[in-house]
């Protein structure tokens, strides 16, 4: 087996978990940067900081936020 195909085989058992910046997160719900921000530290939506103080969200959980807050709980969060 090459290298190649090594590493393949390991990301598909592993899958890698993909996150979202505040930005494409603020486009997501349609709100301010501020706003996610907000969010983010009143722990209403789950973040990552990154070592350089940026904040990262979990793209699998924060789909599953907007898709909730679409459905008519989007007052819960602000």
């Amino acid at each position: 087996m090459t290298r190649r195909e090594e590493r393949k085989e390991s990301d598909e058992r592993t899958p890698r978990e993909t996150f979202l910046s505040r930005g494409e997160v603020s486009r997501l719900f349609g709100v301010s940067n501020s706003t996610v921000t907000r969010w983010a530290r009143l722990g209403l939506l789950l973040a990552l900081r990154t070592p350089g103080g940026h904040y990262r969200f979990p793209a699998e959980e924060t789909l599953k936020a907007a898709a909730r807050a679409s459905a008519g709980e989007l007052s819960r969060l602000d």
